[in-house]
């Protein structure tokens, strides 16, 4: 169906209005006279550029008119997929997401525009135009849903990375919808997934399913590894290819499953398994030969193998190798809440004296980006830590009697969950409070009784609008 008003009207309309002639207004748009002639008398079709430059001449906004124009694309009996491809772009220079759909919606019962979709969905996602891909990746998503194509695994891989954000039960929903889907991605491809997978379970401390993870990302990126071109195992050269999809080189996933399992033992108290996994990560007497990339990734293993192994054993006990743990915390500025929070467990776990360390470090107590030589951190990991220390220096300062300190991070901590809720924390700061409550003031006693509203609040609320 034609839309009832059209660009050509509208531009008809506005020569009239303004009493110009179409060479006065060819020189005030830039497009020829003669051109103009055509599109007003339906003898050509309007390209982008002259829409554009039709817009400016008229005095409107960038991106006014495209609206109209898709509904007169769309009236077409078979749009072009080439000039499809150049609205949908501009559309999406433009964030007009609104327009995108419509023409998705448009062009979802055609199967033949689903390969040419997700191209250019690749392209928006490599470009970082991650919110008008995903409408293109959940288009092509839902005209494969019943294939059991690769292409479907990797539009909804796609869409689990880009609608990852700071609220866990969302972040855990999406990578049960994902996970199904792994095994139907390219190998290589399938590294990546499963450290993403494996990092949103650890954000959540669902170690299991972290375990699980890790184990099917190291036999996987072990395989991969032997079979590559450059090691004696070597069986099919048609691996490199492969290996040039994944993020960083194979090397990387065989030692980030280790660290990962590593982790699952810290979060169990097993420090001694932890320290086995530590020792592999850190080996690399079975690296055959390697790029200037890989030496990069071997060094930050190392590095942050000697720091766990200092940890693991604070976290043991052994106040001992807190000096040492210390002086790498000092030198690297994006771990200093990590740090601290591993610092402050201990201390309260074994009841060492880290009040020096506390006021060395306590200007860097706000959360920030963490990153590392070929990253950054998940950022629902650095969120949790930021908010699980500020419950644990509460317990540190109440329970060596700093009534006013302790309470202050308890209502520092709820104020944390208020924004990104953890159940564990908030019970933990519930405790403390009521086990302390004669400490507080009738003005603390107050600001807890409201956060703890706006907490039960916020989470009732956030659980309503998921069911809906």
């Amino acid at each position: 169906m034609q839309p009832t008003t059209t660009i050509r009207q509208l531009l008809e309309d506005y020569i009239k209005e303004k009493g110009l002639s179409l060479h006065q207004f060819s020189e005030i748009s830039g497009v020829n006279a003669g051109t103009l002639s055509g599109l007003i008398n339906h003898r050509k079709r309007m390209s982008m550029l002259q829409l554009d430059r039709i817009s400016v001449g008229m005095g409107l906004t960038e991106g006014s008119l495209y609206e109209l124009y898709v509904e007169e694309c769309l009236a077409e009996s078979s749009p072009d997929w080439r000039r499809l491809r150049s609205l949908l772009r501009r559309c999406a220079e433009l964030g007009k997401l609104d327009c995108i759909q419509r023409i998705i919606i448009a062009t979802m019962d055609n199967l033949a525009y689903a390969p040419h979709l997700f191209e250019l969905a690749e392209q928006w996602y490599q470009a970082g135009r991650t919110r008008a891909a995903a409408l293109l990746y959940q288009c092509v998503a839902e005209s494969e849903r019943y294939q059991h194509s690769e292409r479907l695994a990797l539009c909804q891989y796609r869409l689990f990375t880009i609608h990852l954000g700071e609220d866990r039960e969302v972040n855990l929903s999406l990578a049960a919808s994902f996970e199904p889907y792994v095994e139907r991605l390219e190998e290589a491809i399938q590294l990546d997934a499963l450290k993403d997978l494996a990092n949103t379970y650890a954000a959540n401390q669902r170690w299991t399913k972290v375990e699980e993870l890790a184990e099917q990302l190291g036999y996987k990126a072990d395989i991969q590894y032997r079979l590559s071109p450059g090691t004696k195992q070597r069986r099919k050269p048609c691996t490199e290819s492969s290996q040039s999809r994944t993020r960083r080189p194979v090397l990387f996933y065989i030692f980030y499953a280790y660290l990962l399992r590593a982790n699952v033992c810290e979060a169990r108290g097993d420090y001694e398994q932890a320290l086995d996994y530590v020792s592999l990560y850190m080996d690399m007497s079975w690296v055959q030969s390697y790029s200037e990339t890989e030496c990069i990734i071997m060094e930050q293993f190392k590095e942050w193998g000697r720091a766990n192994a200092c940890l693991y054993r604070l976290m043991a006990g052994q106040e001992e190798v807190l000096p040492e743990y210390v002086d790498y915390v000092a030198s690297h500025d994006s771990e200093k809440v990590s740090a601290l929070l591993k610092i402050t467990e201990a201390a309260n776990r074994h009841h060492f004296q880290v009040d020096n360390i506390l006021e060395r470090f306590g200007p860097h107590l706000k959360l920030q980006e963490r990153e590392h030589a070929f990253g950054g951190y998940h950022a629902g990991i650095a969120a949790d830590q930021h908010t699980r220390l500020l419950s644990e220096l509460a317990a540190y300062y109440l329970t060596t009697e700093r009534a006013e300190l302790g309470m202050n991070y308890i209502i520092a901590c709820l104020e944390s969950c208020a924004a990104i809720y953890s159940e564990t924390v908030v019970i933990r700061c519930v405790g403390l409070f009521e086990k302390y409550r004669a400490w507080a003031t009738p003005e603390m006693k107050e600001q807890y009784t409201n956060l703890i509203s706006e907490v039960q609040r916020n989470h009732e609320e956030k659980k309503i609008a998921d069911c809906v």
